[in-house]
């Protein structure tokens, strides 16, 4: 895993989104990452598509701002950076998705897995790009103070087609002391049902 680069192009306006992707290439200055970003091409003629749907059960109040992308890697390609003496890193690269309400409860986008270009960018023979993950963040409103609820699919959820968050209500739309505060989801056993609600998500092959 890695820090997005969306995330760091967003980090001023929505810190609480970006607060939890920190991950192995944190020590990357921006201009690091916007370049190698900028190097690799999209697929120009894409052939997996699919659509994500998501359906909102029991919404505590409506949900105005919407944080979402697609995210690749080349695992079988590395790119050495400053900053590290021979420190590398695996290429990566975030395309921003728009979700599209489509009913009062449901939102809907759709994404290539074959997205990136399987190019030779590095001299090392043709990076070879694979699906990551979709990330999905909803708030209230205000994207610098409100909370964001998460969801999100994996590359086993494109087998098996749905997948269930749940997030409490009460953070809705801004947890008290916890300013753009990101839920990730709950245990729903251990709560009442009228205490959150649910993020259905439904992906299929188009």
């Amino acid at each position: 895993m890695r820090l997005s680069i969306l995330c760091f192009s967003m980090l001023l306006l929505l810190p609480g989104v970006c607060s939890y992707t920190l991950a192995a290439d944190k020590h990357l200055p921006i201009s690091t990452l916007e370049a190698e970003a900028k190097r690799f091409q999209l697929n120009q003629n894409p052939q997996t598509h699919y659509q994500m749907t998501i359906t909102i059960k029991d919404a505590p109040g409506p949900f105005e701002s919407i944080n979402a992308f697609a995210s690749y890697q080349a695992p079988n390609c590395t790119f050495q950076h400053g900053g590290i003496a021979a420190a590398t890193s695996h290429p990566d690269k975030d395309i921003p998705m728009k979700f599209i309400k489509i009913a009062d409860d449901k939102y809907q986008s759709d994404f290539y897995v074959d997205a990136i270009k399987d190019e030779d960018y590095y001299g090392q023979g043709v990076c070879k790009w694979v699906f990551e993950g979709v990330s999905v963040a909803f708030s209230a409103k205000n994207p610098k103070t409100d909370t964001w609820f998460d969801a999100s699919v994996t590359p086993k959820d494109l087998v098996s087609n749905k997948r269930e968050y749940n997030h409490l209500k009460s953070y809705y739309p801004t947890r008290e002391k916890f300013s753009g505060y990101v839920s990730r989801g709950l245990n729903k056993e251990i709560f009442k049902p009228s205490e959150y609600f649910t993020m259905n998500i439904d992906v299929k092959k188009i």
